[in-house]
């Protein structure tokens, strides 16, 4: 038979409205940011870290003052225990809107084919001596668009496409820097015969390695990387020696984004005590104000457990009604928001959206 409580639920409703619609709202809200936050996060960095493998990249990165001789490089590989390719860089002023002045610098390389991969966000990569494909995030902050043009050193290039350089995902130009710039430093990809056109002026022998048999960890990779340099050391000046554990522009994506999911995991914490305490003060108040008829509805023969379950009934319903609402826009509007927070801040490749089962457990059943 049908119960008789049922009919006042829409009575309690109308009558709180206001109060409903409040706590359904902060509800929805927490639900969706959290939850959209936590997956867009742990999407990222699956692909931040699946990129070491997908794209290859170094383990660390040496510059010499002068260009090495190939036998010199096969007996560094032989003692060293690793794989040397060349990373040749060039760091050129760059006029990003055409004004006449040189705003910032744009490092240029030539098309990878060994380590460090790129990830080719848009557009098209460079097939002429006049184009270039640049990083992402600083063609958003210079408001570039593929198919721009920019000046580099004087010479005009045609932008073909945006890319995403793996130990390029925060843009630091040098690793003693305190912090990155993305505004007036970028990265850049050209045609080998379009680089070469630069000079060697500004030219960086720059070589990445990889270790035979990768560390394991940290420790590992800090004493590889010292016996490394006592080989490196006996073949040339070594001015510059980055091991990939140290390098802020490989590493510092990967630990902000790991530190973001700890704070925003005590945030949630905090948020479920402060709903458990409005939905405790609400249901009190609630029996407080109708004793009189609970008092009438026990004569009548309902049981406590009865009362329970239909005082309790309308502030579940509002939670299964926000957690489902809340999970869509999570995994929808507030994911792509939280994802546009990290690409606006790093140059991250192209990622997917993962299920994410403690976001779902921590915002919804919690």
């Amino acid at each position: 038979m049908k119960n008789p409580l049922l009919k006042r639920l829409p009575r309690e409703l109308k009558s709180d409205f206001g109060k409903y619609i409040v706590i359904f709202l902060f509800l929805t809200l927490t639900i969706g940011f959290v939850s959209g936050f936590l997956v867009a996060d742990d999407s990222m960095l699956a692909a931040y870290d699946e990129g070491f493998e997908k794209y290859n990249i170094e383990h660390g990165n040496f510059t010499f003052s002068s260009k090495a001789s190939e036998n010199d490089l096969k007996k560094i590989e032989k003692n060293g225990k690793v794989r040397i390719c060349e990373n040749f860089y060039r760091d050129e002023a760059v006029d990003a809107d055409l004004d006449g002045n040189e705003e910032g610098t744009m490092r240029i390389y030539q098309e990878r084919t060994d380590m460090n991969l790129v990830c080719l966000m848009s557009g098209a990569m460079p097939s002429a001596k006049n184009e270039i494909a640049i990083d992402r995030m600083y063609a958003d902050n210079n408001k570039l668009k593929v198919g721009d043009k920019l000046k580099i050193a004087g010479e005009e290039l045609t932008v073909t496409g945006f890319v995403a350089l793996p130990d390029y995902s925060c843009l630091f130009s040098d690793n003693s820097d305190m912090m990155f710039d993305a505004v007036k430093f970028g990265v850049g990809i050209m045609t080998e015969e379009g680089a070469d056109a630069f000079g060697t002026t500004h030219l960086e022998y720059r070589y990445s390695w990889q270790y035979e048999t990768a560390p394991k960890d940290d420790i590992e990779a800090k004493n590889m990387s010292e016996d490394f340099l006592e080989v490196l050391v006996k073949y040339g000046n070594v001015p510059g020696f980055i091991p990939a554990y140290s390098n802020q522009a490989i590493t510092f994506t990967g630990e902000d984004m790991g530190g973001d999911k700890a704070v925003m995991e005590v945030l949630l914490y905090i948020l479920i005590v402060i709903i458990a305490f409005v939905f405790a003060v609400t249901t009190n108040n609630t029996i407080t104000k109708e004793a009189s008829v609970i008092g009438t509805l026990r004569a009548s023969g309902y049981s406590r457990r009865e009362l329970l379950f239909h005082y309790i009934s309308m502030p579940v319903i509002v939670t299964v009604v926000a957690s489902v609402l809340g999970n869509v826009l999570g995994y929808t509007s507030f994911k792509d928001l939280c994802a546009g927070m990290y690409y606006g801040s790093y140059s991250l490749p192209t990622y997917e959206t993962r299920w994410n089962a403690d976001a779902f457990i921590l915002t919804t059943v919690v």
